[in-house]
């Protein structure tokens, strides 16, 4: 969910509600998995990306406002020692969209749910972004269904932010404006500009809509008010309960820095702002303080990337696969 956010691709965009997503125009089978929908709740179902493999099971969970095709070019490279899949959070994408159930302890139990919809006793579940809350939930309320977990730029606290947010209108996210954008290319070259690498081609198929004459960017494929209600959803983390083994990939940067840009930003109303600025030194302080609890836990493995940004395996892929290969060999 977060990172430069200078950088990320944050929308809220308003566009008619629905339950069930439609299939974006244009969509194609993908040769890298199996697609299939699991049952996680009456009338929601989760879209589950199969990509294979043997040995035990390996679970991608995406950040917010991403599809599990974002990681086509990443689960791929662990086929050859486990079973690999990919969920994609409902309202998003394929998965269906209910018009609630988009707190941190709903978000978790689907997780669960989807889980034992395939059969899967236990996984090691990595996570990106906004998934640190359900990697969270789920270490914390079913560490039996755990056998290890990796934050993949996840371990914010977002339930602070959260907080901080509770009694205001929800400001502005700085994002990558892709209204008026032609075609599928040109949105792909503009994340990459801004998020550091391109992403998948079936994530753009699955995360967007286009207009099926002329191929321009008409919005994002999820239910509108989804990204908000996760956002306001976010549950306070718990890590240092935790007790199986963790891996965190981060790129060293935090919320701190959206706030700070909030505390300037003159579009943001004057009470906010001075919300912001009296805000910073404290969220700061706690990210300092959360970074010293994290190196203090012994079954913590953490790595960092400087500049990475936050989608570190479009970045440095070859250092995150390594990590992660690592971990997972132990």
């Amino acid at each position: 969910m977060r990172t430069s956010w200078l950088r990320l691709s944050w929308v809220l965009l308003l566009s008619a509600c629905a339950t069930t997503p439609s299939p974006p125009p244009g969509g194609t089978a993908d040769p890298l998995h199996q697609v299939r929908r699991v049952k996680v709740a009456p009338e929601v179902e989760l879209e589950v990306l199969d990509y294979g493999g043997k040995g035990p099971a390996l679970v991608f969970l995406p950040g917010l406002g991403s599809t599990g095709h974002v990681f086509d070019v990443l689960a791929p490279e662990f086929i050859a020692t486990h079973h690999v899949y990919a969920f994609t959070r409902r309202g998003f994408g394929a998965s269906s969209w209910p018009i609630s159930g988009y707190d941190s302890a709903t978000l978790g139990h689907d997780v669960l749910a989807a889980l034992d919809g395939l059969g899967l006793t236990k996984a090691t579940l990595a996570g990106h972004s906004l998934a640190g809350d359900e990697l969270n939930w789920m270490g914390l309320n079913h560490p039996e269904r755990v056998e290890a977990l990796i934050f993949l730029d996840a371990t914010d606290n977002k339930g602070e932010i959260a907080a901080f947010l509770k009694d205001s209108p929800l400001p502005p996210l700085p994002f990558t404006v892709l209204d008026g954008q032609p075609s599928r290319e040109a949105v792909t070259a503009l994340l990459a500009r801004d998020l550091g690498g391109p992403f998948p081609p079936h994530e753009i198929e699955q995360a967007y809509e286009f207009d099926a004459a002329t191929g321009a960017y008409l919005r994002y494929h999820r239910l509108p008010e989804s990204t908000e209600q996760c956002i306001r959803g976010s549950a306070l983390p718990d890590y240092a309960k935790l007790r199986g083994p963790v891996l965190a990939i981060s790129d060293e940067q935090a919320f701190a820095g959206w706030v700070e840009f909030l505390s300037q930003a003159e579009n943001v109303p004057a009470d906010l702002r001075e919300r912001a600025r009296v805000f910073l030194p404290e969220l700061r302080q706690h990210e300092a303080a959360q970074d010293a609890l994290l190196k203090s836990l012994p079954n913590w493995k953490l790595v960092t990337l400087p500049g990475a940004g936050h989608y570190l395996w479009l970045t440095r892929h070859a250092e995150v696969v390594s990590a992660m290969r690592a971990f997972l060999a132990r």
